[in-house]
């Protein structure tokens, strides 16, 4: 008899154990969550892993509780326009874009997004995997912000992610670049098509591109043209204005279809290159130089004089002369080391719009681009906190398996000990 009563009890252990995969399992297809749902985030920095149904994975560690809710936005921002990396070819890869939404504002957490990619959908493109990105919407949502230092695609998941974020509140997009050249990708000097930058028309919205000595242009322009440029090599002294002298021993000559006008901002920045500062200035004391860009007409003969432009400042740190607000690109621009501070005297008394684009401070459109530069990711700055990981998706699994049976045999006696 108690051979029977044995029996029976093992075989209920048996069955129990069954039952409780399958309430694990059908707990773990019940975790995905949906657009709308609305999604506990734990505190005390314990780890919330939340997957979607649709393959949206979000990553947190948060010091107080909090709760969030993501949805879809179904005409979001075109692909093309994408600010903080280099290349051109930039295009949507999902139909929406996934809108993450905290409780309350949030810039304490260690964060991860990752969005899904299908690679056959992808080669279809002609998209490489190495090429897709996370874009987040600028504050100003005139483009898609990618940081390339953030980036990071997995390709055993088929998942791209933004990682090292303090932030999540946001609309996200997965980006893909049509090129053969992955990464970063720099535009060569000249002419001919595969040196030139291919701006997208599109009012309201902000592309960016990059030479290969960190030239870089930030465009917002109502209407779509081609840009090239060209470093010929000779700067006539007799073009320089007085007490300044060219830092490098070329030009930037710049070219472009683009008609000047209030359709067009652009910001500019000029590669300043720190050996010849200090060799420009031995023996002189920096801080009483200014270092400033100048410009001439595109077909400006060698001797014609450049004139300093207006709204730029130099950044020590970035090793860069920013020039802001641009209306007009095309012309000729060198670097001067000056003793003395031509902007005012040069581009308030008897400067024109074309000698000093950014001269009319009061248009719509110019300054545009150098504002919405500001928009970069937010909250998205490296964080080297650490955390002890607790992963929410096994706790979830755990909770799953509520009914955890053990069979404890004691005294010849099968004892059944449920822990809930």
């Amino acid at each position: 008899m108690a051979g029977k009563v044995f029996f029976r009890k093992s075989t209920i252990c048996k069955l129990l154990f069954m039952i409780s995969t399958l309430v694990a399992n059908a707990k773990a297809e019940d975790a995905l969550a949906k657009f709308g749902d609305v999604i506990p985030v734990l505190g005390q920095m314990a780890r919330t892993d939340q997957d979607f149904v649709d393959g949206l994975a979000l990553d947190l560690f948060s010091p107080r509780n909090r709760t969030l809710v993501v949805t879809n936005n179904s005409s979001p921002l075109p692909g093309t326009f994408v600010t903080g990396t280099t290349g051109e070819g930039f295009v949507n890869l999902s139909k929406y874009s996934w809108v993450v939404k905290l409780n309350e504002t949030a810039e304490d957490l260690i964060a991860k997004i990752e969005l899904p990619y299908d690679p056959v959908a992808l080669a279809g493109q002609s998209v490489q995997v190495a090429n897709t990105y996370v874009g987040k919407l600028a504050k100003d949502k005139k483009s898609w912000v990618i940081s390339e230092s953030q980036r990071n695609v997995h390709m055993t998941e088929n998942k791209t992610r933004i990682i090292k974020m303090t932030s999540l509140d946001g609309e996200y997009m997965l980006l893909g670049r049509k090129s053969e050249d992955t990464s970063n990708i720099f535009v060569q000097y000249g002419q001919g098509a595969t040196r030139t930058v291919n701006i997208t028309g599109g009012a309201e919205k902000i592309q960016e591109a990059e030479f290969v000595d960190g030239l870089r242009f930030r465009v917002q322009s109502a209407k779509s043209f081609a840009l090239n440029a060209d470093i010929p090599f000779g700067v006539n002294d007799k073009a320089m204005p007085e007490h300044a002298v060219p830092l490098n021993s070329f030009a930037w000559v710049i070219n472009s279809t683009a008609s000047p006008g209030e359709g067009l901002s652009v910001d500019v920045h000029f590669p300043v290159n720190r050996e010849m500062v200090e060799e420009k200035t031995r023996g002189q004391e920096e801080g009483h130089l200014n270092l400033l860009v100048a410009r001439r007409d595109l077909k400006a003969p060698a001797t014609a004089a450049f004139e300093p432009l207006k709204k730029q400042e130099y950044s020590k740190a970035k090793r860069l002369v920013e020039v802001r607000g641009m209306t007009a690109v095309d012309g000729q621009y060198v670097l001067l080391v000056s003793k003395k501070k031509y902007l005012e005297a040069s581009c308030g008394q008897g400067g024109n719009a074309q000698s000093c684009p950014g001269r009319n401070s009061t248009s719509a459109s110019a300054g545009a681009a150098s504002q919405a530069r500001e928009s970069e990711l937010d909250g998205a700055q490296v964080t080297s906190r650490p955390a002890m990981v607790v992963s929410v998706a096994s706790l979830s699994t755990a909770w799953g398996m509520n009914l955890v049976v053990s069979c404890v045999f004691s005294m010849g006696v099968s004892l059944v000990v449920f822990m809930l």
